[in-house]
């Protein structure tokens, strides 16, 4: 993302911005692959809503309250969700260990 020079006395202007409500909807997509009822949950609308807010024109009080909320909010969903399954190559091994074994018996 690169900015466009427009004045010395300005800041520059970001062509492509991502807004919290794009940002917001991909977290939720990612939780909805280990949760999908809490994707679809109130406190996911809570914070889509939230993100319309931040992303709206309104009071840097109002954002700044919204921004707490909306961690918050996000933090809360992280926590119901259930945790990441990893795998490493020892997990690896052991389900192919453990199909070449399937495969014998049968």
């Amino acid at each position: 993302m690169q900015p466009r020079n427009v004045g010395a006395s300005r800041a520059p202007v970001f062509e492509a911005m991502v807004t919290v409500v794009d940002a917001v909807t991909r977290d939720l997509a990612a939780l909805a692959k280990r949760a999908p009822e809490l994707a679809e949950s109130a406190e996911a609308a809570t914070a889509l809503a939230l993100a319309r807010e931040l992303d709206d024109n309104n009071s840097a009080t109002s954002k700044s309250m919204c921004a707490r909320a909306l961690t918050e909010t996000m933090a809360a969903l992280r926590a119901m969700a259930p945790p990441v399954e990893t795998t490493d190559a020892l997990d690896q091994l052991a389900a192919a260990r453990s199909k070449r074994r399937a495969k014998k018996t049968a």
